[in-house]
């Protein structure tokens, strides 16, 4: 019982001994990442030290502290995919198109319009078909949409989605 009582304290003592030793080195290491920090280096024995530079030239070499990385913001969740469904897809522009200012054609909208509505195809998600008035609409919605013309956007939208798909 005495010996195991003893190794303990041993075992402590050692312990303790070496987290007092450890502290003062984190102290004083600081921030190993800190920009500005310096690393030590061995002094070499066979080199001579150079002359310190004049007091001069010392105050204009100085230079500004170390900025901080800027971090780029995340840009938001674009939505991208074409919705299924004709009634959908029109939602979906419209949405889109009641933001000011009338956000670009090329990305998103020319997505669902060329991919869904104009998509002349049995997987398409939400083409109109081979409705003629339709598609007109569409390639006129789709052309005001490259100009910006909001307010004639969202009429078209309003006259596709009033017509049965």
């Amino acid at each position: 019982m005495r010996a195991k009582l003893a190794m303990f304290a041993i075992t402590a003592v050692a312990v303790l001994a070496l987290v007092l030793e450890a502290v003062p080195q984190a102290n004083a290491q600081g921030n190993a990442n800190k920009a500005g920090a310096a690393k030590k280096s061995k002094p070499a024995a066979a080199k001579p030290t150079p002359p310190p530079p004049p007091p001069q030239a010392a105050a204009p070499a100085q230079q500004p502290p170390a900025k901080k990385p800027v971090r780029a913001k995340k840009k938001p969740a674009a939505m991208k995919g074409v919705p299924s469904g004709v009634a959908n897809c029109l939602k979906h522009l419209s949405q889109m198109a009641s933001k000011d200012p009338l956000i670009a054609y090329e990305g998103h909208p020319e997505e669902i319009i060329n991919n869904g509505l104009l998509w002349n195809d049995p997987k398409s998600k939400c083409s109109v078909g081979s409705d003629e008035s339709a598609r007109k609409k569409v390639v006129e919605l789709a052309n005001a949409w490259r100009m910006k013309d909001a307010a004639k956007v969202r009429s078209l939208i309003q006259e596709l989605e009033g017509m049965p798909h």
